[in-house]
């Protein structure tokens, strides 16, 4: 199968495989042709998107991997199969959703402009998504319950690390059905393998403490002054009374919060002189987020405390471990398989050489009984 990932763990289902893997390629024959300069879409997903396409394969591997597991052996026929793209950024995984010909694809992303572009990649090739929904998990919520929408399916890719409070996020997410729910949340920022720490703690001191320069493809809402820096500003002009060290100490302390949770420390300093708002991950320092949106950079968290919030929301909830796609040179193929087959059989010690993880679940209604 051209488009799951060699030596990974797939289903006992042999026809969903089948109808993932002919979709990918047929996607991938509509998306290798575009050109994204004829689009009216933004500077921004023209570069992320852009660089999508230019290993598509892979990605399109990723992505298949991802459907594949979300909507095998589910007791709904794909034709009247919901399936949400929550966080779905360039719309590659609801591209392949509608390949797929499920029934219902919904598409969401905080995003605006994201979700507009996404809408216009679908439009041009012909796979658009049946709804684009703009916003966080509560609009998603309204606008389900609003049109009277049970999603079966939620899953995406390199979401779950930048949702700011992730926990209230999974506490919420079975109100998005009344029916059986699967939920398939991938992320690269996998805090087991070393490499990708390593990278992303050089990448949360960057953020945190380096100003950088606007280039082309950047977000509007991307923010080019360092956190700190603006976390400063902030405080200052919450208590202008401060000194210099109170403000110092506060900018450490609220280091991954956002603004209304700044001004609530600041406020609770002001009147006791300490704060009761700590961090909930202190094993990964480094975490920092956007003051303004709650935007984490690339959050690293403590995986298996996720699953245990699944668990306790009465999801039979598990972590996966991720694989490598092929890459376009031989020697890079044959290591990833031979990566992937070492990740396949060492249980979940494999985290420590897998690329992404995935927080998985299942949630059945209350029996009538």
């Amino acid at each position: 199968m051209e488009y799951m990932f060699k030596f990974c763990n797939l289903p006992d289902d042999k026809s969903t495989i089948k109808v993932v893997n002919e979709a990918a390629s047929r996607l991938h024959y509509k998306l290798k042709g575009m050109n994204l300069e004829t689009l009216d879409i933004s500077d921004y997903n023209k570069k992320y998107f852009g660089s999508l396409l230019g290993n598509l394969h892979s990605n399109l591997q990723r992505y298949a991997y991802i459907l594949v597991w979300s909507i095998t052996k589910i007791d709904v026929p794909l034709n009247k199969l919901v399936f949400l793209d929550y966080g779905g950024g360039s719309g590659m995984l609801s591209l392949l959703a509608k390949e797929c010909n499920i029934g219902t694809v919904i598409y969401n992303d905080i995003y605006d402009v994201s979700a507009r572009d996404a809408e216009l990649i679908g439009k041009a090739i012909g796979e658009q998504a049946d709804y684009y929904i703009p916003g966080d998990i509560d609009e998603v919520i309204d606008f389900l319950k609003n049109n009277s929408i049970n999603c079966n399916v939620i899953a995406n890719y390199d979401v779950i690390e930048h949702i700011y409070d992730i926990e209230e996020f999974l506490k919420k997410i079975s109100l998005i059905s009344n029916n059986n729910l699967r939920v398939f949340f991938s992320s690269g920022a996998n805090p087991y393998n070393p490499f990708i720490k390593r990278k992303l703690t050089k990448y949360h001191q960057m953020c945190e403490l380096v100003d950088r320069e606007q280039v082309f493809g950047d977000k509007e809402r991307d923010l080019l002054e360092a956190y700190s820096k603006i976390r400063t500003k902030l405080i200052k002009s919450l208590n202008p009374n401060l000194s210099e060290d109170q403000v110092a100490y506060l900018v450490t302390a609220t280091r991954g919060m956002v603004e209304s949770d700044i001004q609530k420390a600041v406020n609770e300093f002001s009147a006791s002189g300490s704060i009761t708002l700590k961090q909930k991950y202190p094993q990964y320092p480094t975490n920092t987020c956007d003051p303004y949106t709650g935007n984490w950079a690339e959050h690293l968290m403590d995986i298996y405390q996720l699953r245990n919030i699944l668990q306790s929301e009465n999801f039979q909830a598990d972590i996966w471990r991720g694989y490598y796609g092929d890459s376009n040179t031989l020697l890079k193929c044959l290591a990833a398989r031979s990566l992937n087959f070492l990740i396949k059989n060492s249980g979940r010690y494999g985290l420590v050489l897998s690329p992404f993880f995935t927080l998985c679940g299942n949630i059945a209604p209350p029996s009538s009984n």
